[in-house]
């Protein structure tokens, strides 16, 4: 249950936490922000806990300038229960980002209890900005089947509604509607996407709706879909693309809103989940980005698209996708001798950055740090299809006593490289030819490596040459991973994991630990003929 917002400058992200299974207490709404998406301050409590309930979304932008935060009313220590939500509690976020006093926004005529209604707060903004929310029946469509509406809701929410025997969902708790995320089209039309891909809209800005439906080419479960419109003035949907797995999270694009195209991944990564617990998929899921109901427009001129999600039902995770939305650091030369492509930019990489780890730009390239003893950094350069490629680079390790450095050059489709390179613990490095180690030899602290990579895939074979202080090795082998093609390289403080899945680790032992780290400088491609 988390939700994003722009306030002042700030980015807040909100949450709903749990001791360990899902919609369960003990639980609270916590909040966290920041200035770069970087570093975010504490978790601190939206509400005092116990008095509040998760929703779908929790920040609102009025019309008159003002944003509040809201939550559900929570009334006793039950299981969250979708159905039962309708109560809510709302407080303000001041322009210096301190927090108001905390009133109910809206009850049930049978719960007299909570906060003081908002309408005796003695700030009269405050009093306005809360009866714009509530009259605005879209914004609250997002949270499950219409609850907070009553009445007002969308008639599709009732099953009685939909034409005989067209009931959408496997049972009832899946009805469409869940969790929906509403943008509005160049041509004034309002789209609503809901779990499963339930897809309807209206042309009266809300009033009426359509009967929803799922696109045949809308492939995704029982996660959420995000979709909006971004700073370059064209639309994403961000999902799951499959009815089974929460994972990897992808996005697609579209000038329209209507017809999308160029599905990228913007989170592959599957980190192990580290704790027991019910109700938890494992992947990174329910996904959400700064509606414009949440946006006072204070980071406009920014081109990104933020994001916010859940991993695994553990963690947090914000990313932060460059816009325009490319694949590749350039267009591909075509095959033929050409200019070589460069790691120029910090935008030029895909960073994998967990909390316990850091990722830096340094002259020439980055710097890979990683504390945490279950997940590791990774940074991902992609430079486009290519069947014959040099690959140049300097690798430095700081220290050689402890951590990994992975070096993996996949194809575009293939998860695992087909070429294998790894700096391992004691500065020892390796490389891999087919199914077998081979080692290359010792490499100094703080001191840089060169390296060359001169692969060809259509002989599914590659070239290592290092030269260093007393280290210089060349020798050809096989593809690890048979590719037609390779296109990216991928630098990461761990070796191959694949799906994590569930792996609970042992009391104790999830804590930061020495760090160990790497510098890459100099990085570069030059595409041979094909």
């Amino acid at each position: 249950h988390v939700d994003m917002a722009c306030w002042k400058g700030r980015l807040y992200v909100g949450w709903n936490s749990c001791q360990r299974d899902e919609d369960v207490w003990p639980s609270r709404e916590l909040f966290s922000t920041s200035v770069n998406g970087i570093e975010w301050t504490e978790p601190a409590e939206m509400f005092p806990q116990g008095l509040s309930r998760c929703l779908r979304m929790y920040f609102y932008h009025a019309a008159n300038g003002r944003m509040l935060c809201i939550a559900g009313l929570r009334n006793d220590l039950s299981r969250t229960n979708e159905d039962t939500k309708g109560p809510l509690v709302v407080r303000e976020i001041r322009p210096d980002h301190s927090w108001g006093d905390v009133f109910t926004l809206q009850r049930s005529a049978a719960d007299a209890g909570g906060p003081d209604l908002f309408e005796q707060s003695p700030d009269s903004g405050f009093v306005e900005a809360c009866r714009q929310l509530l009259a605005d029946t879209v914004f609250l469509e997002q949270q499950d089947r219409g609850r907070l509406l009553g009445s007002r809701r969308m008639k599709w929410h009732e099953p009685s509604a939909w034409p005989a025997g067209k009931v959408p969902g496997d049972n009832e708790k899946w009805v469409a509607g869940k969790a929906y995320s509403f943008f509005r089209r160049p041509d004034g039309a309002i789209v609503g996407v809901s779990k499963m891909g339930w897809t309807t809209i209206s042309f009266d800005d809300g009033k009426t709706w359509a009967q929803p439906l799922v696109p045949q080419t809308l492939v995704t479960g029982k996660a959420k879909v995000w979709g909006q419109r971004t700073a370059d003035g064209r639309y994403v949907l961000v999902y799951n693309p499959s009815r089974k797995n929460r994972y990897p999270l992808v996005v697609v694009t579209s000038d329209d809103g209507v017809t999308y195209s160029d599905m990228r991944i913007v989170q592959g990564e599957l980190p192990i989940q580290r704790y027991e617990g019910a109700d938890r998929s494992i992947g990174p899921q329910y996904v959400r980005g700064i509606s414009h109901w949440s946006d006072d427009g204070s980071r406009a001129p920014e081109p990104v698209l933020w994001l916010v999600y859940s991993m695994n039902k553990e963690d947090i995770w914000v990313s932060r996708v460059p816009l325009p939305i490319r694949a590749e650091v350039a267009p591909n030369p075509g095959g033929r001798e050409g200019p070589a492509l460069a790691a120029r930019s910090w935008e030029d990489w895909n960073l994998y950055v967990p909390k316990w780890a850091k990722i830096d730009p340094i002259e020439g390239g980055l710097r890979l740090e990683n504390c945490d003893p279950y997940d590791y950094a990774a940074a991902t350069w992609v430079f486009g299809q290519m069947r014959r490629v040099i690959i140049r680079f300097q690798i430095t390790a700081i220290w050689t006593d402890r951590g990994m450095l992975d070096i993996d050059v996949a194809s575009k489709f293939g998860s695992k490289g087909s070429v294998r390179l790894s700096l391992i613990q004691g500065g020892q490095l390796a490389l891999c030819g087919g199914d077998r180690f081979i080692p290359v030899g010792r490499c100094r602290a703080n001191e840089p490596v060169e390296v060359t990579l001169a692969i060809d895939a259509g002989a599914q074979r590659w070239m290592l040459t290092v030269k260093g202080r007393d280290l210089e090795f060349q020798q050809e082998v096989p593809f690890s991973e048979p590719a037609e093609d390779v296109h990216r390289i991928i630098f990461r403080t761990g070796g191959y994991r694949g799906v994590g899945g569930k792996k609970p680790v042992p009391i104790g032992t999830d804590r930061p630990t020495e760090p160990c780290a790497f510098e890459i400088r100099d990085l570069r491609a030059s595409a041979g003929e094909t």
